[in-house]
């Protein structure tokens, strides 16, 4: 199991194991049974990762980090509900986790379908938080669809990460101590690396 003293360590424990993951040098550790029986009393994972509930994004294996290390809220479009907060102010607040990062994906099925919500009516309980991003950059990058998937989704992990850094009452303060830090992501199903964006808080 990980261990990091501070945000600047978590991250650094995320930079690392993405590289390893990407140059396919991954060490897969600690996943066995023996180490989830180990850790049955509890949990201390060192950071915490909202992204999307694509099956090919699997947040344990890109960073190459084994069972108990990371936090993972998975949601199709990386959107946020009341249900998500609470789980990420629960690893907060309960688990010391200092580092959080809201991580889209290339190709991100959920993007692709609201930016069709005709063919689509069913996914209303996304749609309605990426629409308006979607259409807020068709002038910019409309006119090339490719551009305009990828620019949308770093877009909602930005916003995304915005908004959580303004919740309050446990995460607000922590951004506002130092403390605890927000990052947004976005995560290259062709090369498998993550780019971090500048931390906007």
């Amino acid at each position: 199991m990980r261990k990091a003293d501070n945000w600047q360590d978590a991250f650094k424990l995320l930079v690392e194991g993405n590289r390893a993951f990407y140059e396919g040098q991954t060490t897969h550790p600690e996943r066995g049974r023996e180490v989830m029986f180990s850790q049955y009393l509890g949990q201390q994972p060192f950071a915490a990762i909202l992204s999307c509930a694509d099956s090919r994004v699997v947040p344990e294996l890109v960073f190459d980090v084994g069972i108990g290390d990371l936090f993972t809220c998975r949601i199709a479009g990386t959107v946020l509900s009341d249900a998500v907060i609470g789980s990420i102010e629960m690893a907060v607040e309960v688990l010391g986790v200092t580092l959080i990062v809201v991580m889209g994906h290339e190709n991100c099925g959920a993007f692709r379908a609201c930016m069709n919500p005709e063919k689509h009516p069913n996914i209303k309980g996304i749609s309605w938080q990426l629409i308006p991003i979607i259409e807020e950059l068709r002038p910019v990058h409309g006119h090339n669809p490719t551009d305009h998937l990828y620019y949308s989704i770093i877009a909602n992990a930005r916003k995304v990460a915005q908004q959580l850094q303004t919740v309050g009452p446990v995460l607000s303060p922590g951004i506002k101590s130092g403390k605890l830090k927000i990052i947004p992501a976005y995560h290259s199903l062709t090369t498998g690396k993550v780019t971090f964006f500048e931390p906007i808080n």
